[in-house]
């Protein structure tokens, strides 16, 4: 049975600035979400692409910080981006790729770094000189604004959640009676974490989302209960946590290959699916911004729902959705180019990836994207 997210497809980047496409469907009338914010007064639709760093493979952008910084990879290496312009975060010996996962509002990034068949949790700031590995970590998802980064490692060949403030670590994420810990995902300002994990009870076995509450000693919380009728093919996947404890994710439902884009509200007694976009049959959450209830992802399609040839499908389509209504597209960046997006920020930017028009994946960031999406 899975334990993780189906991959998608990987992403790149090179430096140029491009108007929002006037080849894309009509946008949105002027959107409000949920909780009625607005983008800024001087906020511009435009879908600005990246640099790159030279060489080749894709790039991506997972995070978005203060003052125009984002984070993420390029050609597999762990970067940054002022603007436009592409920086390496510096490699330690032994190291020979990674990404960079997310950034905090105080310019604080974190990430994984790969090489020699192990991986690393890291923390760097813009400048420095190096890396700071973080004790024990084999992976590093998320950090929020006080600084507590949230991700995994290895002790004694157990599967561990860890949350670091510096180096130190300051908690151990143990999963609730009967689970087995999965994925440690994301932590929101308040110190609320989410992830994933996996039981089994004598034949069955099945999989929920997880929360943990702020402070050292709270309890771990499944967001789906557990329900008998022998093996289930439900998989959850919370990805992002917002400031009131609204969780994203996706809901895998292995039976049928579909993905469905997936909230959680406190108190944590159902979970709700706002639908696909258009007709597509597949879809995710991957991120949520941080105070405006703006959710972001992917649109794909099952391989057994549909369409058919699945060789018919179109390309993956970055998502939007404003907390109620429809799901919404964002422009691709080529009309048979993949699109996927990974994160998104109160002032209604949206970072991920676009292939262009010769099939080069780049990294790009939506800018006021509710004024640029559309319905398919």
């Amino acid at each position: 049975m899975r334990r993780h997210l189906r991959a998608a497809v990987t992403v790149a980047a090179t430096a140029f600035l491009v108007p929002l496409l006037t080849a894309s469907p009509a946008p949105a009338s002027p959107a409000r979400h949920a909780d009625g914010a607005r983008p800024p007064a001087d906020c511009r639709p435009a879908l600005q692409v990246l640099a790159s760093l030279p060489g080749s493979g894709g790039s991506q952008v997972k995070g978005l910080g203060p003052n125009a910084l984002a984070v993420g990879a390029s050609r597999g290496l762990p970067v940054y981006w002022t603007g436009t312009r592409v920086h390496r975060v510096p490699l330690p010996a032994g190291f020979t790729g990674g990404e960079a996962a997310a950034v905090n509002a105080k310019g604080l990034m974190v990430g994984t770094l790969q090489g020699a068949g192990r991986t690393a949790a890291f923390s760097f700031r813009a400048g420095a000189r190096t890396v700071t590995l973080l004790p024990e970590g084999a992976h590093a998802a998320d950090v929020n604004d006080r600084g507590l980064i949230v991700g995994d490692g290895t002790k004694s060949g157990a599967f561990t959640g860890l949350v670091w403030d510096g180096t130190r670590i300051v908690r151990r994420l143990a999963p609730p009676a009967g689970y087995s810990l999965t994925s440690v995902t994301t932590i929101n300002n308040a110190g609320q974490i989410a992830g994933s994990g996996d039981a089994f009870k004598d034949d069955e076995s099945w999989s929920a989302g997880l929360t943990w509450p702020a402070g050292p000693g709270a309890a771990p919380v499944p967001l789906q209960r557990y329900w008998p009728g022998g093996v289930p093919y439900d998989y959850w996947y919370p990805r992002d946590i917002d400031s009131a404890g609204r969780i994203v994710g996706t809901h895998d439902y292995t039976r049928l290959d579909t993905l469905t884009p997936t909230q959680w509200l406190p108190p944590y007694t159902t979970e709700t699916e706002p639908g696909l976009l258009g007709e597509r049959t597949s879809g995710t959450f991957e991120a949520i911004s941080p105070t405006t209830n703006i959710s972001v992802g992917t649109a794909l399609d099952s391989h057994m729902v549909g369409p058919f040839p699945p060789e018919t499908a179109p390309p993956l389509q970055a998502q939007i959705w404003p907390g109620t209504g429809p799901l919404l597209a964002l422009p691709r960046l080529s009309p048979e180019g993949d699109a996927q997006a990974h994160a998104v920020s109160d002032d209604q930017r949206v970072g991920g990836s676009a292939a262009d028009a010769t099939s080069t994946t780049r990294a790009v960031i939506w800018t006021c994207a509710l004024r640029q999406a559309y319905r398919p």
